[in-house]
């Protein structure tokens, strides 16, 4: 790690952190990572060698041992805990994290990504970056995260807990040891004297395994050779052998599995388990999952410690006494008074987190039904979340403005996103919707200032190319709130200039197109129409669109070829079939109008236009019944045409 620091400051650019996480990248994304490399490097190692990695280049676990160092200098010994429950948490968590994402997709029916390498320009997935901190989480949630992971669980729960209980790539590293033909074995000499378990950090009863089975088969062995060194015989060896897999231990051979934990303390641990990960995983958007995890393990034994402490005469966490014939000690006082505080905390963070986790609900379900009681709950329980809240949580104050705003309330919506950017004051978009709430709360003003300062901040993006699309992007929503306004001429400037930042806006040249055909210039209208369909030849209303000026123009060959092509993208589109009968009939095309109308009447039979326009049709071909019954229902569907009947009558 500190060449890799090294070689970034020296270089200004270095490989990307090796986050053994970023698998899930590859496997939802196919973007194969550095970190996803090094997955394979490593689990290729355990499978012919067995776990060296996680002793030799696990950095929890070098935390670990460092804390276990440090509590053995100060006289303190942390007593390794059994339980049947807790080591089943790190092989979930590899599921959660590994397996299950698949599973969904083979039930969603979505196809397996195809592998790619991530550019540089895509930052996050790079093999080579300039940020050597890319991907990992701020400074002091890491520091927290060793903290907990690497000496806190140490304290509680004894050597390499965490490995033990809480790690899910140690959980698969575990099952391929499992294949492994790199073993510690036993030589001739050995004496059973248990030297080799008492060295061994991660309690694991070497000589017993050694003594039935010749080898040690445990998937924990991390192949750090303490035992090995500390053998007084020299009994113990590191050879190929057959691995445990391929071995076929009697049943009666099989070392039985301990645990410190009645069946109900069991069940218990996986409740408190169960309870804290939901209480602090994400907690105020700080506690990453393998915080939560080892988090998890230590308070799950605390709740069972502290229960103790209720039903039982003496009680010890680790080696230390808390209660001595139904009495509390001295250390069961300093005991309860952590505990209680951290109940409390506990508590206060799972009331936090079920507002939050409610109104994530809610609002999805507004986003989707725009139903105005999905955004009342989302509202409310976010508001909690905000008001209750020990510590600010990302992205909820600005989606109180979203939901705000989108449920129809932009001058409610105005001061959560005034307090939204007061903590990202660079977000383009976060600014872009307050200038859209101001307009809309009337604050017209406001509402343009806002959209120069999203300009100006456009300008210190690094990139001219990102710079250049945001800028347009904020002149194309000036357009948009000018056009609101009834202010077309200042519109039309606004999407001049988002063009002349990024030609390749197919919605400015849209929108710029209806200004001016409003402002009676159709030339300049129809060539942002069709710049805009060659850059979306699949939008079936730019075609609509470029159609209807060009029928206004006169030029009907082309007009008629755009109404076809809005027709084969949108099929069901009545108005479009309507249209192209219409203007057929005016080319002369009798049979091509007819069959267009009766397309839009098969669409849409209560439609009038094309009853309408079917009916002079026919009339003109010399089939007055069936055109007076179209002529009849189109006057019934629309008043305007009833005095057109009257005139086709006579």
């Amino acid at each position: 790690m500190g060449l890799h620091l090294a070689h970034w400051k020296l270089n200004g650019k270095t490989l990307a952190p090796l986050e053994l996480h970023e698998v899930m990248y590859t496997l939802e994304l196919g973007i194969v990572t550095a970190g996803f490399l090094f997955m394979a490097l490593d689990l290729a190692s355990v499978l012919l060698f067995g776990r060296f990695f996680c002793s030799w280049g696990c950095h929890i676990l070098a935390l670990e041992d460092l804390c276990a160092w440090l509590l053995e200098r100060l006289g303190i010994s942390p007593r390794p805990i059994r339980s049947r429950v807790l080591v089943l948490v790190a092989p979930l968590a590899l599921i959660y994290m590994f397996v299950w994402p698949q599973v969904a997709r083979v039930l969603e029916g979505r196809p397996a990504p195809r592998l790619r390498i991530a550019s540089d320009a895509e930052g996050w997935a790079s093999f080579v970056t300039t940020d050597f901190w890319r991907n990992l989480p701020p400074v002091g949630v890491a520091l927290l995260t060793f903290g907990v992971c690497g000496f806190l669980i140490v304290y509680v729960l004894g050597s390499r807990s965490f490995c033990r209980f809480a790690c899910p790539y140690g959980a698969l590293f575990g099952l391929a040891d499992r294949v492994a033909p790199g073993r510690l074995v036993a030589l001739d000499g050995c004496t059973g004297c248990g030297s080799c378990t008492a060295t061994c950090q991660s309690d694991i009863r070497v000589h017993e395994e050694l003594a039935a089975h010749g080898t040690v088969i445990s998937s924990s062995c991390l192949r750090d050779l303490d035992c090995l060194t500390g053998c007084p015989s020299t009994a113990i060896a590191y050879r190929f052998t057959r691995p445990p897999l391929l071995r076929r231990i009697p049943k009666s051979e099989r070392l039985p599995r301990r645990s410190d934990f009645s069946l109900g303390e069991e069940a218990l641990l996986a409740g408190a388990f169960l309870a804290s990960l939901f209480c602090f995983r994400g907690l105020y958007g700080l506690i990453p999952f393998l915080m939560a995890l080892g988090l998890g393990v230590i308070l799950a034994y605390l709740t069972v410690i502290t229960s103790r402490l209720f039903v039982r005469e003496h009680v010890k966490l680790g080696r230390t006494r808390l209660k001595v014939a139904g009495r509390p000690t001295r250390a069961g006082g300093v005991f309860a008074t952590i505990v209680l505080p951290l109940a409390i905390f506990s508590a206060h963070s799972g009331f936090v987190r079920s507002q939050q986790l409610a109104g994530e609900r809610a609002a999805r379900a507004f986003d989707t039904t725009a139903s105005p009681e999905r955004a009342a709950a989302a509202v409310r329980h976010l508001e909690r979340v905000d008001r209750w809240g020990l510590l600010p949580t990302p992205g909820v104050v600005a989606r109180l403005g979203s939901l705000h705003f989108s449920s129809g309330a932009p001058a409610a919506a105005v001061p959560w996103l005034e307090r939204a950017l007061g903590d990202s004051p660079a977000n383009l978009d976060l600014r872009r919707q307050l200038a859209r709430a101001l307009s809309d709360a009337g604050r017209a003003g406001r509402a343009e200032a806002e959209l120069e300062r999203a300009t100006a901040l456009a300008g210190g993006l690094e990139s001219a190319e990102h710079a250049a699309a945001e800028r347009a992007l904020t002149h194309e929503l000036r357009g948009a709130l000018r056009a609101e306004r009834g202010d077309a001429r200042g519109a039309i400037d606004a999407y001049e200039a988002a063009l002349a930042e990024e030609p390749g806006r197919a919605s400015a040249h849209l929108a710029l197109s209806e200004l001016l055909a409003g402002a009676e210039r159709l030339a300049e209208a129809v060539a942002h129409l069709r710049a805009a369909a060659l850059l979306e030849p699949d939008s079936a209303p730019l075609h609509y669109n470029l159609a209807v000026l060009l029928g206004q123009r006169g030029e009907g060959a082309e007009a008629v070829e755009h109404y076809r092509i809005a027709a084969r993208l949108d099929p069901d589109d009545a108005q479009i079939h309507n249209n192209l009968g219409f203007l057929l009939a005016r080319l002369g095309d009798a049979p091509g109008a007819e069959a267009s109308l009766r397309r839009a009447l098969a669409i849409a039979p209560d439609f009038a236009h094309p009853c309408f326009n079917l009916g002079r049709l026919l009339l003109e071909d010399g089939r007055e019944a069936e055109a007076l019954a179209l002529l009849e229902r189109a006057a019934r569907l629309d008043e305007r045409y009833a005095a057109l009947l009257d005139a086709a009558r006579d």
